[in-house]
Protein backbone atom coordinates (compact mmCIF):
# COMPACT_ATOMS: atom_id res chain seq x y z
CA UNK A 1 0.00 0.00 0.00
CA UNK A 2 1.16 3.60 -1.08
CA UNK A 3 2.09 5.98 1.91
CA UNK A 4 -0.92 8.43 0.74
CA UNK A 5 -3.39 6.06 0.19
CA UNK A 6 -5.17 6.08 3.55
CA UNK A 7 -5.85 10.06 2.87
CA UNK A 8 -6.33 10.54 -0.74
CA UNK A 9 -10.11 10.92 -0.64
CA UNK A 10 -9.54 13.97 1.29
CA UNK A 11 -7.35 15.22 -0.91
CA UNK A 12 -9.57 16.32 -4.00
CA UNK A 13 -11.83 18.50 -2.09
CA UNK A 14 -9.30 20.33 -0.09
CA UNK A 15 -7.50 21.23 -3.80
CA UNK A 16 -10.91 22.27 -5.11
CA UNK A 17 -11.92 24.31 -2.02
CA UNK A 18 -8.17 26.14 -2.48
CA UNK A 19 -8.61 26.71 -6.21
CA UNK A 20 -12.23 28.74 -5.64
CA UNK A 21 -10.40 30.58 -3.01
CA UNK A 22 -7.75 31.70 -4.61
CA UNK A 23 -9.78 32.74 -7.96
CA UNK A 24 -12.57 34.75 -5.93
CA UNK A 25 -9.64 36.24 -3.55
CA UNK A 26 -7.07 37.02 -6.03
CA UNK A 27 -8.66 39.86 -7.98
CA UNK A 28 -10.36 41.42 -5.24
CA UNK A 29 -7.29 41.54 -3.09
CA UNK A 30 -5.17 43.38 -6.26
CA UNK A 31 -7.89 45.43 -6.06
CA UNK A 32 -8.13 46.24 -3.02
CA UNK A 33 -4.15 46.29 -2.27
CA UNK A 34 -4.06 49.04 -5.28
CA UNK A 35 -6.36 50.77 -3.60
CA UNK A 36 -4.66 51.26 -0.57
CA UNK A 37 -1.23 51.74 -1.73
CA UNK A 38 -2.49 54.59 -4.24
CA UNK A 39 -4.04 56.54 -1.37
CA UNK A 40 -1.32 56.55 1.49
CA UNK A 41 -1.61 59.70 2.66
CA UNK A 42 1.40 62.17 3.87
CA UNK A 43 2.35 63.32 7.17
CA UNK A 44 0.34 66.61 7.20
CA UNK A 45 -3.02 64.56 6.12
CA UNK A 46 -2.71 64.61 2.47
CA UNK A 47 -3.53 62.04 0.05
CA UNK A 48 -0.78 61.23 -2.25
CA UNK A 49 -0.35 58.44 -5.24
CA UNK A 50 2.51 56.34 -4.30
CA UNK A 51 1.92 52.94 -6.25
CA UNK A 52 3.72 52.45 -9.24
CA UNK A 53 3.54 50.51 -12.01
CA UNK A 54 6.65 47.93 -11.74
CA UNK A 55 4.31 47.48 -8.07
CA UNK A 56 1.46 46.67 -10.22
CA UNK A 57 3.03 44.51 -12.22
CA UNK A 58 4.94 42.11 -9.54
CA UNK A 59 1.17 41.68 -8.05
CA UNK A 60 -0.37 40.50 -11.14
CA UNK A 61 3.00 38.49 -11.27
CA UNK A 62 2.37 36.53 -7.83
CA UNK A 63 -1.47 36.05 -8.76
CA UNK A 64 -0.42 34.17 -12.08
CA UNK A 65 2.65 32.01 -10.05
CA UNK A 66 -0.11 31.10 -8.07
CA UNK A 67 -3.15 30.10 -10.64
CA UNK A 68 -0.10 27.94 -12.33
CA UNK A 69 0.55 25.91 -8.95
CA UNK A 70 -2.98 25.21 -8.57
CA UNK A 71 -3.07 23.70 -11.95
CA UNK A 72 -0.26 21.81 -11.40
CA UNK A 73 -1.41 20.37 -8.03
CA UNK A 74 -4.47 19.56 -9.68
CA UNK A 75 -2.33 17.76 -12.74
CA UNK A 76 -0.63 15.94 -9.87
CA UNK A 77 -3.52 14.84 -7.93
CA UNK A 78 -5.17 13.24 -11.00
CA UNK A 79 -2.19 11.07 -11.58
CA UNK A 80 -2.32 9.88 -7.98
CA UNK A 81 -5.74 9.35 -8.13
CA UNK A 82 -5.04 6.71 -11.11
CA UNK A 83 -2.31 4.96 -9.93
CA UNK A 84 -2.87 5.02 -5.97
CA UNK A 85 -5.48 2.46 -5.27
CA UNK A 86 -6.31 1.77 -1.85
CA UNK A 87 -5.15 -2.18 -1.26
CA UNK A 88 -6.75 -4.41 1.40
CA UNK A 89 -4.01 -5.16 4.15
CA UNK A 90 -4.02 -8.87 5.61
CA UNK A 91 -2.18 -9.59 8.35
CA UNK A 92 -1.42 -13.22 10.16
CA UNK A 93 -3.63 -14.66 12.47
CA UNK A 94 -3.33 -14.01 16.08
CA UNK A 95 -2.06 -16.88 17.86
CA UNK A 96 -2.72 -17.20 21.86
CA UNK A 97 0.50 -17.07 24.08
CA UNK A 98 0.02 -19.91 26.79
CA UNK A 99 0.56 -17.97 29.87
CA UNK A 100 3.11 -19.49 32.60
CA UNK A 101 1.05 -22.25 34.40
CA UNK A 102 -1.24 -23.28 32.36
CA UNK A 103 -1.07 -26.59 30.23
CA UNK A 104 -2.60 -27.83 27.15
CA UNK A 105 -6.44 -26.15 26.75
CA UNK A 106 -6.59 -25.39 30.56
CA UNK A 107 -7.51 -21.79 31.88
CA UNK A 108 -4.63 -19.65 33.46
CA UNK A 109 -5.11 -19.28 37.08
CA UNK A 110 -2.90 -17.88 39.60
CA UNK A 111 -1.70 -20.39 42.15
CA UNK A 112 -0.51 -18.52 44.52
CA UNK A 113 -2.27 -19.36 47.76
CA UNK A 114 -3.40 -16.51 50.52
CA UNK A 115 -0.84 -16.55 53.22
CA UNK A 116 -1.36 -15.22 56.71
CA UNK A 117 0.33 -15.48 59.80
CA UNK A 118 -1.38 -15.07 63.47
CA UNK A 119 1.21 -14.76 66.69
CA UNK A 120 -0.50 -15.05 70.30
CA UNK A 121 1.47 -13.96 73.30
CA UNK A 122 0.26 -14.75 76.70
CA UNK A 123 1.72 -13.63 80.07
CA UNK A 124 0.57 -15.27 83.10
CA UNK A 125 0.74 -14.94 87.20
CA UNK A 126 -0.76 -17.46 89.14
CA UNK A 127 -0.78 -18.12 92.95
CA UNK A 128 -0.24 -21.79 92.37
CA UNK A 129 3.58 -21.58 92.72
CA UNK A 130 3.68 -25.28 91.41
CA UNK A 131 2.41 -24.14 88.04
CA UNK A 132 5.62 -24.00 85.39
CA UNK A 133 3.56 -21.41 83.79
CA UNK A 134 3.21 -18.86 86.59
CA UNK A 135 5.22 -14.93 86.64
CA UNK A 136 5.92 -16.07 82.33
CA UNK A 137 5.64 -14.39 79.33
CA UNK A 138 6.09 -16.60 76.47
CA UNK A 139 4.67 -17.04 72.73
CA UNK A 140 1.75 -19.12 73.34
CA UNK A 141 1.56 -20.11 69.66
CA UNK A 142 1.85 -19.06 66.12
CA UNK A 143 0.52 -20.24 63.20
CA UNK A 144 1.14 -20.14 59.21
CA UNK A 145 -2.42 -20.69 57.27
CA UNK A 146 -2.41 -20.61 53.56
CA UNK A 147 -5.66 -20.90 51.61
CA UNK A 148 -6.59 -21.24 48.14
CA UNK A 149 -9.22 -22.50 45.36
CA UNK A 150 -7.71 -24.73 43.65
CA UNK A 151 -10.46 -25.87 41.18
CA UNK A 152 -13.94 -24.95 40.37
CA UNK A 153 -14.69 -27.79 42.65
CA UNK A 154 -12.05 -27.34 45.28
CA UNK A 155 -10.60 -25.14 47.90
CA UNK A 156 -7.71 -26.13 49.90
CA UNK A 157 -6.03 -24.86 53.46
CA UNK A 158 -2.54 -25.60 55.48
CA UNK A 159 -2.41 -24.07 58.92
CA UNK A 160 1.21 -24.98 60.22
CA UNK A 161 1.17 -24.37 64.16
CA UNK A 162 3.97 -23.73 66.61
CA UNK A 163 2.76 -24.03 69.93
CA UNK A 164 5.46 -24.27 72.62
CA UNK A 165 8.95 -25.97 71.59
CA UNK A 166 6.62 -28.13 69.06
CA UNK A 167 6.08 -27.49 65.40
CA UNK A 168 3.20 -29.17 63.36
CA UNK A 169 0.07 -29.55 61.08
CA UNK A 170 -3.11 -28.12 62.71
CA UNK A 171 -4.70 -28.50 59.58
CA UNK A 172 -4.50 -29.85 55.82
CA UNK A 173 -7.31 -30.77 54.17
CA UNK A 174 -9.59 -29.91 50.79
CA UNK A 175 -13.06 -28.83 50.52
CA UNK A 176 -14.61 -30.25 47.31
CA UNK A 177 -18.39 -28.75 46.26
CA UNK A 178 -20.71 -29.60 43.25
CA UNK A 179 -18.79 -33.27 43.06
CA UNK A 180 -21.17 -35.53 44.60
CA UNK A 181 -24.67 -36.21 44.03
CA UNK A 182 -27.23 -33.39 45.61
CA UNK A 183 -25.85 -31.00 47.55
CA UNK A 184 -23.90 -33.28 49.76
CA UNK A 185 -19.72 -31.94 50.63
CA UNK A 186 -17.03 -33.68 51.34
CA UNK A 187 -13.94 -32.98 53.47
CA UNK A 188 -11.04 -34.87 53.79
CA UNK A 189 -7.17 -34.48 55.27
CA UNK A 190 -6.73 -33.26 58.80
CA UNK A 191 -9.24 -30.79 60.20
CA UNK A 192 -10.18 -29.95 64.06
CA UNK A 193 -12.83 -32.38 64.73
CA UNK A 194 -16.66 -30.92 65.15
CA UNK A 195 -17.01 -31.94 68.91
CA UNK A 196 -19.19 -28.59 70.18
CA UNK A 197 -18.74 -24.88 68.67
CA UNK A 198 -15.53 -23.82 69.97
CA UNK A 199 -13.41 -26.75 69.36
CA UNK A 200 -14.05 -25.75 65.55
CA UNK A 201 -12.76 -22.36 65.98
CA UNK A 202 -8.90 -21.37 66.47
CA UNK A 203 -7.95 -20.20 69.91
CA UNK A 204 -6.86 -16.59 68.92
CA UNK A 205 -10.36 -15.94 67.74
CA UNK A 206 -12.00 -16.83 71.05
CA UNK A 207 -12.61 -13.68 73.17
CA UNK A 208 -11.44 -15.44 76.44
CA UNK A 209 -7.64 -16.12 77.07
CA UNK A 210 -7.84 -19.63 78.80
CA UNK A 211 -9.50 -22.57 77.69
CA UNK A 212 -12.64 -23.35 79.21
CA UNK A 213 -11.97 -26.54 81.60
CA UNK A 214 -14.49 -29.18 80.28
CA UNK A 215 -12.61 -28.32 76.49
CA UNK A 216 -8.87 -28.89 78.40
CA UNK A 217 -10.13 -31.82 80.23
CA UNK A 218 -12.14 -34.06 77.77
CA UNK A 219 -10.32 -32.50 74.26
CA UNK A 220 -7.09 -31.43 75.66
CA UNK A 221 -4.48 -29.67 73.49
CA UNK A 222 -3.36 -26.36 73.03
CA UNK A 223 -5.13 -26.14 69.93
CA UNK A 224 -8.14 -28.47 70.35
CA UNK A 225 -9.18 -32.10 68.85
CA UNK A 226 -8.20 -32.90 65.60
CA UNK A 227 -8.23 -35.85 63.47
CA UNK A 228 -7.82 -37.01 60.34
CA UNK A 229 -10.25 -38.60 57.93
CA UNK A 230 -13.24 -37.94 55.53
CA UNK A 231 -16.04 -35.59 56.64
CA UNK A 232 -19.42 -35.53 54.51
CA UNK A 233 -22.11 -32.46 54.71
CA UNK A 234 -24.94 -31.24 53.70
CA UNK A 235 -27.55 -28.59 53.94
CA UNK A 236 -31.12 -29.37 55.66
CA UNK A 237 -34.54 -27.81 54.00
CA UNK A 238 -36.64 -27.17 57.18
CA UNK A 239 -39.10 -25.41 55.27
CA UNK A 240 -38.77 -22.70 57.36
CA UNK A 241 -36.25 -19.29 58.69
CA UNK A 242 -33.92 -21.92 60.07
CA UNK A 243 -30.13 -22.77 58.45
CA UNK A 244 -29.43 -26.62 59.06
CA UNK A 245 -26.39 -28.44 58.37
CA UNK A 246 -25.61 -32.50 58.73
CA UNK A 247 -22.20 -33.87 58.88
CA UNK A 248 -20.96 -37.10 59.26
CA UNK A 249 -17.43 -38.37 59.80
CA UNK A 250 -15.38 -41.30 59.83
CA UNK A 251 -11.97 -40.39 61.50
CA UNK A 252 -8.62 -42.11 62.15
CA UNK A 253 -9.06 -41.78 66.11
CA UNK A 254 -6.15 -39.69 66.94
CA UNK A 255 -7.68 -38.46 70.68
CA UNK A 256 -5.61 -40.35 73.28
CA UNK A 257 -8.25 -39.32 76.19
CA UNK A 258 -11.76 -39.68 74.59
CA UNK A 259 -10.22 -43.04 72.84
CA UNK A 260 -6.85 -45.28 71.92
CA UNK A 261 -5.04 -42.89 69.44
CA UNK A 262 -5.75 -44.15 65.94
CA UNK A 263 -5.74 -47.81 66.92
CA UNK A 264 -9.30 -48.25 65.93
CA UNK A 265 -11.47 -45.84 63.73
CA UNK A 266 -13.98 -42.94 65.21
CA UNK A 267 -17.41 -42.53 63.53
CA UNK A 268 -19.56 -39.79 64.25
CA UNK A 269 -22.08 -37.04 63.37
CA UNK A 270 -23.24 -33.49 64.04
CA UNK A 271 -26.19 -31.62 63.47
CA UNK A 272 -26.05 -27.37 63.87
CA UNK A 273 -28.23 -24.66 62.78
CA UNK A 274 -29.17 -21.11 62.74
CA UNK A 275 -32.54 -19.76 63.44
CA UNK A 276 -33.42 -15.99 63.33
CA UNK A 277 -35.96 -15.20 65.84
CA UNK A 278 -36.27 -11.59 64.93
CA UNK A 279 -34.53 -8.35 63.33
CA UNK A 280 -32.30 -7.99 66.39
CA UNK A 281 -31.84 -11.41 67.95
CA UNK A 282 -30.77 -14.93 66.63
CA UNK A 283 -30.19 -18.57 67.88
CA UNK A 284 -27.11 -20.88 66.91
CA UNK A 285 -27.46 -24.31 68.00
CA UNK A 286 -25.86 -27.73 67.40
CA UNK A 287 -25.53 -31.41 69.08
CA UNK A 288 -22.78 -33.80 67.87
CA UNK A 289 -21.99 -37.81 68.53
CA UNK A 290 -18.57 -39.46 68.49
CA UNK A 291 -18.06 -43.36 68.97
CA UNK A 292 -15.11 -45.71 68.90
CA UNK A 293 -12.82 -47.72 70.77
CA UNK A 294 -10.95 -46.17 74.23
CA UNK A 295 -8.80 -49.39 75.30
CA UNK A 296 -5.64 -50.84 73.94
CA UNK A 297 -7.45 -54.14 72.44
CA UNK A 298 -10.08 -52.17 70.68
CA UNK A 299 -13.01 -53.84 72.67
CA UNK A 300 -14.46 -50.89 74.50
CA UNK A 301 -15.90 -48.13 73.20
CA UNK A 302 -16.18 -44.77 74.39
CA UNK A 303 -19.13 -42.62 73.44
CA UNK A 304 -18.98 -38.59 73.55
CA UNK A 305 -21.78 -36.67 73.31
CA UNK A 306 -22.09 -32.84 72.61
CA UNK A 307 -24.75 -30.03 72.57
CA UNK A 308 -23.97 -26.45 72.44
CA UNK A 309 -26.77 -23.12 72.37
CA UNK A 310 -25.21 -19.23 71.37
CA UNK A 311 -28.03 -16.72 71.77
CA UNK A 312 -26.76 -13.07 70.01
CA UNK A 313 -28.71 -9.94 70.16
CA UNK A 314 -27.44 -7.19 68.07
CA UNK A 315 -28.23 -3.42 69.55
CA UNK A 316 -26.61 -1.49 67.39
CA UNK A 317 -23.92 -1.64 64.47
CA UNK A 318 -21.36 -2.29 66.82
CA UNK A 319 -22.98 -3.33 69.72
CA UNK A 320 -24.05 -6.96 70.53
CA UNK A 321 -25.02 -9.22 73.41
CA UNK A 322 -23.89 -13.03 73.06
CA UNK A 323 -24.88 -15.96 75.83
CA UNK A 324 -23.47 -19.22 75.07
CA UNK A 325 -22.46 -22.33 76.47
CA UNK A 326 -21.63 -26.48 75.85
CA UNK A 327 -22.19 -29.11 77.45
CA UNK A 328 -20.30 -32.66 77.17
CA UNK A 329 -21.07 -36.24 78.36
CA UNK A 330 -18.76 -39.69 77.97
CA UNK A 331 -19.67 -42.80 78.58
CA UNK A 332 -17.17 -45.55 78.75
CA UNK A 333 -17.53 -49.51 78.87
CA UNK A 334 -16.27 -51.06 81.51
CA UNK A 335 -15.61 -55.09 81.91
CA UNK A 336 -18.09 -56.54 84.70
CA UNK A 337 -18.94 -53.27 85.98
CA UNK A 338 -21.16 -50.46 85.22
CA UNK A 339 -20.26 -47.63 82.03
CA UNK A 340 -18.04 -45.41 83.18
CA UNK A 341 -19.72 -41.83 83.12
CA UNK A 342 -18.11 -38.05 83.31
CA UNK A 343 -19.96 -34.65 82.11
CA UNK A 344 -18.77 -31.42 82.10
CA UNK A 345 -20.35 -27.73 80.96
CA UNK A 346 -19.74 -24.47 80.91
CA UNK A 347 -21.30 -20.73 80.45
CA UNK A 348 -20.58 -17.51 79.11
CA UNK A 349 -21.78 -13.82 78.48
CA UNK A 350 -20.34 -10.95 76.61
CA UNK A 351 -20.73 -7.74 76.08
CA UNK A 352 -18.99 -6.48 72.57
CA UNK A 353 -19.33 -2.52 72.46
CA UNK A 354 -17.83 0.64 70.37
CA UNK A 355 -16.58 3.49 72.44
CA UNK A 356 -12.79 4.80 71.57
CA UNK A 357 -12.43 1.45 69.89
CA UNK A 358 -13.78 -1.93 69.81
CA UNK A 359 -14.13 -3.72 73.79
CA UNK A 360 -15.77 -6.75 74.95
CA UNK A 361 -16.10 -7.73 78.63
CA UNK A 362 -17.81 -11.12 80.07
CA UNK A 363 -18.15 -13.47 82.59
CA UNK A 364 -17.63 -17.17 82.24
CA UNK A 365 -18.61 -20.09 84.71
CA UNK A 366 -16.76 -23.92 84.34
CA UNK A 367 -17.76 -27.17 86.03
CA UNK A 368 -16.57 -30.54 85.02
CA UNK A 369 -15.38 -33.80 85.84
CA UNK A 370 -12.49 -35.94 84.38
CA UNK A 371 -13.38 -38.16 81.57
CA UNK A 372 -13.17 -41.76 82.93
CA UNK A 373 -13.07 -39.78 86.59
CA UNK A 374 -16.27 -38.75 88.13
CA UNK A 375 -15.24 -38.79 91.54
CA UNK A 376 -14.25 -34.39 91.34
CA UNK A 377 -15.89 -31.86 90.13
CA UNK A 378 -13.33 -29.20 89.03
CA UNK A 379 -14.88 -25.32 88.95
CA UNK A 380 -13.34 -21.98 87.47
CA UNK A 381 -14.97 -18.63 87.49
CA UNK A 382 -13.58 -15.77 85.48
CA UNK A 383 -14.09 -12.34 84.24
CA UNK A 384 -12.61 -11.14 81.21
CA UNK A 385 -12.30 -8.36 79.15
CA UNK A 386 -10.36 -7.46 75.47
CA UNK A 387 -9.59 -3.96 73.95
CA UNK A 388 -9.03 -3.87 69.91
CA UNK A 389 -6.07 -1.62 68.81
CA UNK A 390 -7.70 -2.63 65.09
CA UNK A 391 -9.07 -4.96 63.56
CA UNK A 392 -5.45 -7.14 62.93
CA UNK A 393 -4.66 -6.90 67.04
CA UNK A 394 -5.90 -6.23 70.32
CA UNK A 395 -5.59 -7.67 73.81
CA UNK A 396 -7.55 -9.55 75.68
CA UNK A 397 -7.28 -10.07 79.74
CA UNK A 398 -8.94 -12.71 82.15
CA UNK A 399 -9.01 -13.20 86.01
CA UNK A 400 -9.90 -16.28 86.68
CA UNK A 401 -10.29 -18.17 90.21
CA UNK A 402 -9.60 -22.49 89.60
CA UNK A 403 -10.51 -25.31 91.99
CA UNK A 404 -9.07 -28.34 90.47
CA UNK A 405 -9.17 -31.30 93.06
CA UNK A 406 -7.65 -33.30 90.47
CA UNK A 407 -4.85 -32.19 90.44
CA UNK A 408 -4.78 -30.66 94.45
CA UNK A 409 -4.96 -27.10 93.61
CA UNK A 410 -6.76 -23.93 93.93
CA UNK A 411 -5.23 -21.14 92.20
CA UNK A 412 -6.25 -17.44 91.45
CA UNK A 413 -4.81 -16.64 88.08
CA UNK A 414 -4.24 -13.22 85.60
CA UNK A 415 -3.38 -13.68 81.91
CA UNK A 416 -2.79 -11.19 79.54
CA UNK A 417 -2.86 -12.25 75.82
CA UNK A 418 -1.80 -9.88 73.07
CA UNK A 419 -2.95 -11.23 69.81
CA UNK A 420 -1.42 -10.15 66.05
CA UNK A 421 -2.17 -11.17 62.24
CA UNK A 422 -1.63 -10.49 59.17
CA UNK A 423 -2.93 -11.07 55.99
CA UNK A 424 -6.46 -11.97 54.92
CA UNK A 425 -6.91 -14.58 57.93
CA UNK A 426 -7.95 -12.04 60.43
CA UNK A 427 -8.08 -12.81 64.82
CA UNK A 428 -11.66 -11.64 64.24
CA UNK A 429 -14.37 -12.34 66.56
CA UNK A 430 -17.11 -12.95 64.13
CA UNK A 431 -18.41 -16.11 65.55
CA UNK A 432 -19.67 -14.00 68.87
Amino acid sequence: MKPFSPFLGHVPGILFFYLVSMFMWAPQSGRALASDFSERKTADGQSTSAVSGDELAALRAEVDRLTALVASLSTRLAHLEEEGKPSVVSFPEARPIPAAGTTGGGVYQNQNPDISVVGVAMGKTSSDRRDPDRNTVRLEGSELVMTKNVSPYARANLTLGYHGDEGHVEEGYADFAHVLPGRWEARIGRFLMPLGKLNQIHPHDWPVAARPLPLAFFLGGEHGATDEGLSLSTPLDLRSKTYARWQFEALRGGSTILFNDGQTRVLGSRLSGNTPLNESDDLNWGMNWHRGAWNQAGDLDSTVYGADLMWRRRLSQFDRLTFWGEWLWNTREALGRSPLTSRGYYLAGMYKFRKDRDWHVGVEYDCTERPGDARFNAVARSLFAGYWFTENDRLQLQFRQVRDPFQRTSAHEVLLQVIWGMGPHKPHLSNF
